[in-house]
């Protein structure tokens, strides 16, 4: 295992899964709680909205109100083992449900369900698409009606 890899700091508990290097040297690391990205710390797996490779690109972006909207990185891998597999996986694995419902009068909205460590319930999130306004009343309320009638029937 690289130096940098051994001197990126985990939490207690938390485990290395998978790891690279960036061009310039800095270690990127999955562990069992999410992905340790240079200069940021920890995005957990659950707080990913996409992840994307097309070498030596792994593209992450995190969740926002609205879809495509989030934090994003860019990292530039070199070696890359099995890393983008590990990320997809992860990322994969912390969504239980998602549906995409169209909104009246226009515009649409994700409702995802991801699983937290250490959480029973899952965790609700909403994700408006792109050129719908996640501040509209009678859209939030449709959202919102979406999250209860999943919590309801899905958990």
């Amino acid at each position: 295992m690289p130096e940098a890899v051994r001197s990126v700091v985990l939490d207690p508990g938390e485990r290395r899964t998978s790891w690279a290097l960036t061009g310039s040297g800095d270690a990127v690391v999955a562990t069992d709680a999410g992905l340790r990205i240079p200069g940021s710390g920890l995005l957990r797996w659950p707080d990913v909205e996409k992840a994307t490779w097309q070498r030596p690109h792994l593209d992450v972006v995190e969740v926002a109100a609205v879809s495509g909207t989030g934090r994003r990185w860019r990292l530039d891998l070199v070696d890359e083992g099995d890393l983008p597999a590990a990320v997809h996986s992860a990322v994969t694995a912390s969504v239980a449900w998602s549906t995409h419902v169209r909104l009246e009068p226009a515009g649409g909205v994700r409702i995802v369900g991801r699983r937290r460590p250490d959480q029973e319930l899952l965790d609700w999130q909403v994700v408006y698409d792109r050129g719908t306004d996640p501040d509209d009343p009678a859209l939030q309320a449709q959202a919102e009606a979406l999250v209860v009638d999943a919590r309801r029937t899905i958990g």
